[in-house]
């Protein structure tokens, strides 16, 4: 076998832990200055950055309310001026709301529209004859008419009678001389037409 020698090594000598060699210590702390280079922009960046949000979640909502509130002064304002002219209202739709099928009574409701008549009396009467004075009651219309024969009187009548709108027509007075025109009183009862 081949020898091995072994060398004497002395591991605490390579590798000798090595203390310091300055014996004293110095306690005193020096304070470093302020960097005023630093300083100066993070202060200036602060401030910008407070005074955005100072303006936008602090002093545009306050404003945003106070226009807010202004326009809720004008409307209630607006409102208080309407009202004061509403006073009398009820008294107003009591006195027009006759007119309409809520507030009438069950014979206004079945009475014919007056729209109605006047075009029965246009279409039917002045087209054929002259007339003195018309009145309506209720669903009655009377007539005096003038510039017709008694003849025609009655087909008038007749034509009538086959209007939906008309339940009865009747002449009561005709004064004729001779064959000549005649002045005619007419009553026409009228109904109201299916719907």
């Amino acid at each position: 076998m081949a020898d091995i020698k072994i060398k004497n090594i002395n591991p605490i000598k390579k590798n000798a832990v090595q203390y310091p060699s300055k014996k004293t210590m110095n306690f005193v702390h020096h304070q470093s200055g302020i960097n005023l280079k630093k300083l100066i922009p993070a202060l200036v960046l602060v401030l910008i950055i407070g005074a955005l949000f100072a303006k936008f979640a602090i002093l545009d909502p306050l404003a945003k309310r106070d226009v807010a509130l202004g326009e809720l002064t004008d409307k209630q304002t607006q409102l208080a001026l309407i009202n004061g002219k509403l006073t009398g209202y009820e008294e107003l739709v009591q006195q027009y709301g006759r007119y309409s099928y809520g507030w009438m009574n069950e014979t206004e409701v079945n009475m014919v529209s007056r729209m109605d008549v006047l075009q029965l009396v246009e279409q039917e009467i002045a087209t054929k004859a002259i007339i003195d004075n018309m009145a309506v009651n209720n669903n009655v219309l009377t007539l005096n008419i003038h510039g017709i024969t008694l003849e025609q009187a009655s087909t008038m009548v007749r034509s009538l009678e086959e209007r939906g709108l008309v339940q009865s027509a009747a002449v009561y007075n005709a004064v004729a001389e001779q064959a000549k025109e005649a002045e005619i009183f007419m009553s026409i009862i009228m109904t109201k037409e299916a719907e």
